[in-house]
C-alpha cells in the first residue's frame, strides 16, 4: 500500500481547508509545518528532527473526528491529526527557559509560530531536540554528563537519538 503521495497530500489538505473556510470544521488549523517558520540556517534541522511536520493541528477531538470523517467519505488518504487539547501537558515545558551546552540552540526556541496556542503542538513535535555545528559537537552534547539532551541533530541533518542511534550522512 503505497504512502500518500504529494498530489493526494495536497489534494486532502486542500479538502480540510475548504472545509475550515466555509465553517463546516472550524477548529483546523492547518498543516504543522505550515504554521511556523525558521530561519533558513535551520531548515534541515528541523525537517530531519520533526517528523510531525506532515500533522494537521486541529483545537480538539471532536474535530479531528470530523477531519477523519471528511477524508473517508471523499476518499482523499490518511493524515494524522494533533489535537491541542491533548497537548497541554506540554505548555509548561514549552514555556521553560533553558540553559544548553555549549551553547547550543533548542531547535524548538528557533520556531516562530504563527499563533502562540501552537507552542504545546510544536513542543510536542520537537522537544528538547538541540542543534550542534557539526557531528563532533552533537557527540559531545549527547554523550555529555547532562543525558538530558541525548537528542540533538546538526545544521546538516545528522541526528543522534536517545535510543543511542545515529543517523546522517550525504548524496541524497
Amino acid at each position: 500500500h503505497a504512502l500518500n503521495s504529494a498530489a493526494q497530500t495536497g489534494r486532502l489538505m486542500k479538502a480540510l481547508l475548504l472545509a475550515k473556510a466555509s465553517g463546516d470544521i472550524p477548529g483546523i488549523f492547518g498543516r504543522l509545518g505550515d504554521l511556523a517558520a525558521i530561519d533558513k540556517e535551520y531548515d534541515i534541522a528541523v525537517s530531519t528532527a520533526c517528523a510531525p511536520l506532515d500533522y494537521v493541528v486541529v483545537d480538539n477531538t471532536a474535530t479531528a473526528q470530523a477531519c477523519v470523517r471528511l477524508l473517508r467519505e471523499k476518499s482523499l488518504g490518511v493524515a494524522t491529526f494533533l489535537m491541542l487539547d491533548q497537548q497541554q501537558k506540554f505548555a509548561g515545558a514549552a514555556k521553560e527557559r533553558v540553559t544548553t551546552p555549549e551553547g547550543a540552540p533548542r531547535l524548538f526556541d528557533l520556531v516562530r509560530m504563527t499563533d502562540e496556542r501552537l507552542k504545546p503542538a510544536f513542543y510536542y513535535a520537537l522537544r528538547d531536540t538541540l542543534v550542534a555545528q557539526d557531528l563532533d559537537q552533537a557527540s559531545r552534547i549527547a554523550y555529555g554528563k547532562e543525558r538530558r539532551w541525548s537528542r540533538v541533530v546538526t545544521v546538516k541533518g545528522d541526528m543522534i537519538e536517545p535510543s543511542g542511534t545515529m543517523s546522517g550522512g550525504g548524496g541524497r
